[in-house]
């Protein structure tokens, strides 16, 4: 799967559903972002990981939430990065706007 593919994913949702306030109140103008692949680790399993890719930063400063895409699954789900700068895989939600009103 390409970023492309996944921008594409999120576009369609967000114009299926015009009018949809996240209840966060995120500009997703500024907290999109162009899907990059990265590891995730898992909450349940001790060194288990993903490659997921992520799609939303919630702050510039990247201490926020995550929105990733799971290609596998075809779901979205929420991140988070840990005290020792890792990203962790906290749940997945299924579609995009799911996973936005998560947060």
């Amino acid at each position: 799967m390409t970023p492309l593919e996944i921008e594409h994913i999120i576009a369609n949702e967000l114009r299926s559903e015009p009018d949809h306030k996240n209840v966060f109140g995120l500009d997703l103008t500024e907290c999109l972002i162009e899907p990059v692949k990265q590891k995730y680790k898992g909450l349940k399993e001790a060194g288990e990981t993903y490659d997921l890719w992520t799609v939303l930063e919630e702050s510039k400063d990247k201490k926020g939430y995550k929105i990733y895409f799971d290609e596998e699954t075809g779901m979205f789900g929420l991140g988070i990065t840990s005290e020792k700068d890792e990203l962790i895989d906290i749940g997945t939600c299924g579609t995009f706007l799911e996973a936005l009103d998560c947060m």
